[in-house]
């Protein structure tokens, strides 16, 4: 026999997809008042956005992008979904392998961030999200179109610290923004130097490092913090310095869909070393 009680999965699934329809017919018919079917679609939205937290917290990331959706299908313009499913987004298309579909996920998380950056200019997240989509994007382009880029994703790393100067993700993006920019490759000098007229202006290690070490003193359990830190560190010729930081974060568990594989790269960066 099928589970239909009212605590079941199914009968779960079956309210979910059945209220905002019957909200509409009500709604549509003058029988549900507008603004009892409002409080109605507000309360779903609350139970899908709590869910979704709830399912990235596990690292359950597909079907915390499929609630984010849900939610954006009842309200467009909700916050929350928009720049929280614009990262996953970005994260997700990360770790495909074929260029195109990659390519497709970095541009609809753009898309989803410029929409929260449309609606909501005053918030860290809008600017953090947009950065993020950029800075995907620019990773898998060539040198002049990556050079470019730069210059957008320094500009939404600082508002967001203008914004909120203790946002962690945006102290290590700018950290990381800092760490490449200061560190160009031959033929990344030559394309700033065609488009810039030189490397860009105010980059330096010692930036990266400050801004690197306050998103870890923010968030201290985050695996990814450290690892771009040690980063830094190998670059600038400081090894010791990088393997203490690789042994530190070797203790760490894992919390984030990535950091297994995070925690693999740190222990080759720590075997090159020692």
């Amino acid at each position: 026999m099928v589970d239909i009680s009212f605590q079941s999965p199914l009968a779960n699934q079956v309210r979910r997809s059945i209220v905002p329809c019957l909200v509409l017919m009500l709604l549509f018919t003058g029988i549900l008042p507008e603004a009892e079917a409002r409080q109605l679609n507000e309360s779903e939205i609350r139970e899908l956005l709590e869910r979704a937290e709830e399912k990235r917290q596990v690292a359950e990331e597909a079907e915390a992008r499929n609630l984010y959706r849900q939610v954006l299908n009842l309200d467009d313009r909700n916050f929350e979904a928009l720049w929280n499913l614009s990262i996953l987004l970005s994260q997700e298309g990360f770790r495909q392998e074929d260029e195109r579909v990659m390519r497709d996920y970095f541009e609809e998380a753009k898309s989803l961030a410029e929409r929260s950056l449309e609606l909501y200019p005053d918030s860290a997240d809008s600017y953090y999200a947009y950065g993020v989509a950029v800075g995907r994007i620019a990773d898998f382009s060539g040198p002049r179109e990556r050079i470019r880029l730069s210059e957008e994703i320094r500009t939404h790393a600082e508002k967001v610290l203008e914004i909120d100067p203790e946002h962690a993700p945006g102290n290590h993006l700018l950290g990381v923004w800092h760490t490449r920019a200061a560190n160009l490759s031959r033929t990344e000098r030559w394309a700033a130097n065609l488009l810039l007229g030189g490397a860009p202006e105010g980059a330096s290690n010692e930036l990266a490092e400050s801004y690197l070490k306050k998103a870890i003193e923010l968030s201290p359990g985050n695996i990814l913090y450290r690892l771009d830190l040690a980063i830094l560190l190998m670059e600038i010729g400081r090894d010791e310095e990088a393997i203490r930081i690789l042994r530190e974060l070797l203790e760490m568990e894992p919390k984030e869909k990535d950091d297994p594989d995070r925690l693999e790269q740190a222990r080759e960066m720590l075997k090159d070393l020692q």
